[in-house]
């Protein structure tokens, strides 16, 4: 087969066509590996690693400090408890979670009056620079990019309000839950189409709504309660929507089909999502995107064992196509640089068609 572009590799995965080899991608890299690969800039660190999947991110504030601070300030380590991304971030942020050092660690919504002060305004241009997300797509028209936010619905409503407290207002005012779903569903689905505007190929939707081993609400629950939310992002970005949800999301992945989100991504190992039982259910109706164990594998640098994960999972999810290999969380600041680029370099070995 003819070598083909890193763009039209990823859009013959999504049509369900048979690329030339299996696709690469990530949710994100964290900023300290970011400064460890490219040298701090986000575009070189994709470059070198040969992934096909390039980001249009959407930005966001806690207190005025924004993702990925540490790329263009200087942030302290007792600031970026869980990693780089939300480094700095302390307060609440504009969704209404709290973040101390950097880590989440509540919510604060709590009555209706809530909805007009954190679902903010959209900010269109501040989010997505156009002039920037521009420059990137012409400056690499291979590639595929995707609008990457970790700003869905579901997730995003539960950490507003946190999580036990979520389970008490969701049994005591379903219909304030509901009605803040809604709000949020608009809000993410008008960021969507700003990408789709800008140029981005497919938007990759970051929406929690899993444990290990559980998911937060029942399948019919979320099911009923997200379908129609999920349909109405995917008829306003006008282009493929990829879901990304840690955790255990098995039991609900009817909820994408019937949705008619493109694709999954994470597929978490460790939290029991089988990927070969994964692909003979869903492997016609979606495009599976992860499971490659970003724990053990990625964080010890034991190259071997790289390897054999990645083995696994073109093994288990390859043949037929519609198969993008990434890990199945992010790449987070605790993983080994070799073992990143490891990943990826022997995922384009194995995923030859």
């Amino acid at each position: 087969m003819t070598e083909m572009t890193s763009k039209e590799r990823v859009l013959a995965t999504i049509r369900g066509d048979i690329p030339d080899r299996v696709p690469t991608m990530t949710f994100g890299i964290d900023p300290i590996l970011v400064k460890e690969i490219g040298n701090g800039s986000l575009g070189r660190t994709f470059d070198i690693l040969g992934l096909d999947v390039y980001p249009l991110y959407c930005q966001n504030w806690c207190q005025g400090v924004p993702l990925n601070a540490g790329l263009t300030q200087t942030i302290e380590d007792d600031q970026q408890t869980s990693g780089g991304t939300y480094g700095g971030w302390n307060g609440v942020d504009e969704f209404g979670r709290i973040w101390t050092r950097g880590s989440y660690t509540g919510g604060v919504f709590r009555k209706a009056d809530d909805i007009q002060r954190y679902v903010p305004a959209l900010m269109l241009d501040e989010r997505m620079d156009p002039t920037k997300a521009r420059s990137a797509i012409t400056s690499r028209p291979d590639k595929a990019f995707c609008l990457t936010t970790h700003t869905g619905p579901f997730g995003l409503t539960i950490e507003s309000i946190g999580f036990e407290d979520f389970f008490y207002l969701y049994m005591d005012d379903r219909a304030l839950v509901e009605e803040l779903l809604w709000e949020r569903t608009k809000w993410f689905a008008e960021i969507a189409a700003r990408g789709a505007e800008l140029g981005a190929d497919l938007v990759l939707m970051g929406d929690d709504a899993a444990f290990k081993g559980r998911t937060y609400i029942s399948p019919v629950e979320f099911e009923e309660l997200m379908a129609p939310r999920y349909k109405y992002i995917v008829d306003r970005a006008g282009i493929p929507v990829i879901w990304h949800s840690d955790g255990y999301i098995t039991p609900i992945l009817n909820t994408a089909v019937i949705s008619g989100l493109a694709g999954v991504h994470a597929l978490e190992p460790k939290a029991g999502v089988d990927l070969a039982e994964v692909k003979k259910v869903y492997g016609s109706k979606l495009i599976l995107a992860g499971n490659v164990d970003c724990g053990e594998p990625l964080i010890l640098g034991d190259l071997e064992l790289v390897r054999r994960e990645v083995s696994r999972c073109m093994k288990q999810a390859k043949e037929g196509g519609r198969y993008i290999l990434s890990d199945s969380n992010s790449i987070h600041a605790g993983c080994k640089t070799e073992a990143v680029k490891e990943m990826y370099r022997y995922a384009r070995e194995l995923g030859q068609y």
